[in-house]
């Protein structure tokens, strides 16, 4: 057994790879998507019969972290209801355990997470280089 497209797509999601065709991202004149893409499809192919499920339910549990943190977005707006508080860390929390599981995942596989993924780094890019004048 192997995983099928949708869960392939969801392991590239969860850990900051691209879901298309082919990569048009270029970073300083290098298709920089593209060069670290074949990371991920590869260790998918790798993955052992036997820690297949381990997978998956990692993958399932980042589901549940995500849809959590999207449920909840209305409680942004709101510090209480009646005599209800509303943890107002809630958002940081769920991405605290969204990284916990997310190098989880990233371990059973064997490669780190993209670390070119917007996601947590604002609008940055996977490199740190100082600017010289």
């Amino acid at each position: 057994m192997s995983f099928n497209d949708h869960e392939k797509s969801r392991i590239r999601h969860h850990l900051g790879f691209i879901n298309v065709s082919s990569g048009a991202t270029f970073l300083l004149g290098v298709p920089g998507a593209v060069e670290t893409q074949f990371m991920v499809e590869r260790a998918m192919e790798l993955v052992i019969p036997a820690a297949e499920d381990i997978v998956r339910q990692h993958v399932a549990v980042l589901d549940r972290i995500e849809a959590q943190m999207i449920d909840d977005l209305e409680l942004l707006a709101v510090e209480g209801v009646d005599e209800i508080k509303i943890r107002r860390d809630e958002q940081a929390r769920l991405k605290d355990e969204y990284q916990y599981w997310r190098r989880a995942l990233a371990n059973d596989i064997g490669i780190n997470p993209n670390p070119f993924d917007k996601r947590f780094m604002g609008m940055q890019s996977g490199l740190n280089m100082p600017v010289q004048h």
